[in-house]
């Protein structure tokens, strides 16, 4: 039968207390418990201190529940098959007294979330864009820690680790982040201690029942008279500018995010032919976020400037995408200010004294991006009683409608008179039915 024994490395003063395990002939894993004791405090006959002292009687009482400790975990590894080994061991003697490997130990936040990114990267149905993400809140908590000069267990996180850890993200941090930066944080940390729980680690109930609202995003489109605008806006020589306009034109009439628009060449259009013989055109891509496979009307603003590039899509800007991407939003911020796109509207803007994003009055141009593409084209053609909103989903390639009206940045009374005008429509129609009744 397996026994415990413990033993002495040496008759020093300060002697480290070794425990072995015997378990079969050949099969005898020692490591440190990490106690020590004078060795003349320690009995030869029991294997164990000698009870001239609270101390030592405390030490004894420690080794005795340990061996009942280890005997147990044996009998419960046993029958899984475990291999019995002095790491084994080691990592038995450091669950009994609560020990922590700083480097491994996965009831250590940090290091849970990079295990979890770990599986993620083998799993084929995850996103890459969420694992940034995740990755992302990892290294701004990872940076919050030594702001706290502590390492977090899982358990330790709170709801008031997570109000501290906001505060810090935006009143404390070197670059102060926004309300919705921050918020997307802490819903990605609240992710990664789901799935801890998940896994029968021990997360505090506040977080489990905690609701991480996102923050009110402030952003900005461009109605059909702008988007003329910038279309038609001449530019004389600098090839770029021409580029940006025509590329930002372009993601207006599709609605697409910038990693789908960028990738758009001329293999990926084909005709499809309609019951009547009628012909159409369309952009057909799988979207790089999503893996949706979308089918993209090409409008005549598109096609229009298709033509100017002999039927394919304009230039990028670098081969690089995030540079391509960066670009891109440089150079549509100048292009609408020479649109004249200049009207005082509120959004974030950084504050270079104050190092942190804030919500102030600026002039339109200021606030274009690339995301400005696909929020203008849901804008602008939602609400439209001939374009039924599950349409517009499927080029857009929005799974629900609550994250596609998060696009939506028309005022909900801007919708009155187109909604009175159908109505009206209707009744017409309807009356028009009913006097070709009594005709008859």
């Amino acid at each position: 039968m397996p026994t415990v024994r413990y033993f002495l490395r040496s008759s020093k003063t300060n002697s480290v207390i070794q425990i072995g395990f015997s378990i079969s002939k050949g099969v005898y894993p020692r490591v440190s418990t990490g106690l020590s004791i004078n060795s003349k405090d320690w009995s030869s006959t029991t294997n164990l201190p000698k009870n001239n002292n609270a101390e030592n009687k405390s030490i004894a009482t420690q080794l005795k529940s340990l061996s009942v400790f280890i005997e147990t975990e044996y009998n419960n590894d046993y029958t899984k098959g475990v291999i019995f080994s002095n790491s084994w061991l080691k990592s038995k003697v450091d669950d009994f007294f609560g020990r922590k490997d700083p480097e491994t130990d996965d009831s250590i936040f940090m290091n849970y979330l990079k295990t979890y990114l770990k599986y993620r990267e083998m799993d084929t149905r995850t996103k890459k864009a969420t694992d940034k993400k995740i990755e992302e809140a990892g290294k701004k908590f990872e940076e919050f820690q030594q702001y706290k000069k502590k390492k977090y267990l899982i358990e330790e996180i709170d709801a008031k680790t997570m109000l501290e850890f906001k505060d810090w993200a935006m009143t404390k941090k070197n670059r102060r982040l926004a309300e919705s930066t921050t918020q997307r944080l802490l819903k990605n940390i609240k992710t990664v201690l789901m799935d801890a729980y998940k896994n029968d680690k021990s997360v505090s109930r506040q977080i489990i029942k905690m609701s991480i609202p996102s923050a009110k995003s402030i952003s900005v489109y461009l109605d059909f008279d702008e988007l003329k605008q910038v279309k038609n806006m001449p530019i004389v020589g600098n090839e770029n500018l021409k580029h940006a306009r025509d590329w930002f034109t372009i993601g207006c009439y599709t609605g697409q995010r910038i990693s789908d628009l960028m990738r758009m060449n001329k293999k990926m259009i084909c005709t499809k032919t309609d019951i009547e013989g009628n012909q159409f055109r369309f952009i057909e891509l799988t979207q790089e976020k999503t893996g949706s496979r979308v089918t993209i009307p090409l409008m005549d603003e598109v096609e229009e400037i298709l033509n100017k590039y002999n039927g394919d899509f304009p230039p990028i800007f670098s081969s690089d995408k995030n540079s391509n991407d960066a670009l891109f939003n440089r150079y549509i911020k100048k292009v609408c200010k020479l649109a004249g796109i200049n009207e005082i509207v509120k959004g974030l803007v950084f504050n270079e004294e104050e190092n942190r994003n804030e919500i102030k009055g600026t002039e339109k141009y200021n606030l274009i991006s690339s995301h400005t593409c696909r929020r203008s084209f849901a804008t602008n053609f939602y609400g439209n009683p001939k374009l039924p909103t599950p349409i517009i989903m499927a080029i857009t390639g929005h799974k629900t409608e609550k994250t596609f009206f998060d696009y939506i940045k028309k005022d909900p009374a801007d919708y009155v008179i187109s909604s009175a005008s159908v109505f009206k429509e209707l009744s017409k129609e309807r009356k028009e039915k009913e006097n070709q009744r009594n005709t008859i």
